[in-house]
């Protein structure tokens, strides 16, 4: 049982893969399998009674799914790079400010990888925010169309019932109305006869 890596593991973020997994940004995909492989023998729950193996484990799994994906892969270092980009600009204005001390700006020290991972946590964070508030709304413009659809069907279906009801009353209307014709003639018939009578 190894607690530290269990705790190692844990200790890191679930968007910095690289640091989960101990490899270079510039990793392989061997070296991406060949650390999956050696900590995962160290931490696996079917080895280890720890009781933060599992939450561990998984985590170590995702983190080589992900960087086995080569999009994704692609994706987070961009992102870490830019974070590297943003935050020399940053720094370097400060410096010609005044605000931070030339030897503080050392873009090698582990002070620089420390405040570019945390930019590029920013980033992360914040992009996956605005996906979430689009899926959000194609979510709710994808529902106010389906209503919609859905009413256009049921105002189809109650014009087709509609004219369903109209059909099969067609021929109870035609009696009617011939029903009625017929004592109208009747009854016209009948005046003209009393009139001819001297009966009116």
């Amino acid at each position: 049982m190894d607690t530290a890596e269990i705790q190692r593991i844990l200790g890191h973020s679930v968007l910095d893969p690289f640091s989960i997994l101990g490899v270079a940004q510039d990793c392989t995909a061997d070296d991406i399998k060949a650390a999956y492989r050696t900590k995962s023998r160290l931490i696996h729950p079917d080895k280890t009674k720890h009781d933060q193996a599992r939450p561990a484990f998984e985590k170590l799994k995702r983190a080589e799914a992900e960087l086995m994906d080569d999009a994704k892969r692609t994706s987070i270092q961009r992102m870490m790079q830019e974070a590297r980009r943003e935050l020399t600009a940053e720094w370097k204005a400060e410096v010609a400010s005044g605000k931070r001390k030339p030897e503080d700006a050392d873009e090698s020290s582990s002070i620089f990888d420390d405040a570019a991972l945390a930019k590029y946590r920013s980033i992360a964070i914040d992009l996956e925010w605005k996906r979430r508030q689009q899926l959000k709304k194609q979510m709710a413009t994808e529902g106010a169309a389906a209503r919609r659809d859905e009413e256009q069907a049921n105002e189809k279906q109650r014009k087709r019932e509609a004219d369903k009801a109209w059909e099969a009353n067609r021929e109870s209307r035609v009696d009617s109305w011939r029903t009625f014709q017929a004592k109208g003639s009747k009854s016209k018939h009948s005046k003209s006869k009393k009139a001819k009578l001297g009966l009116k």
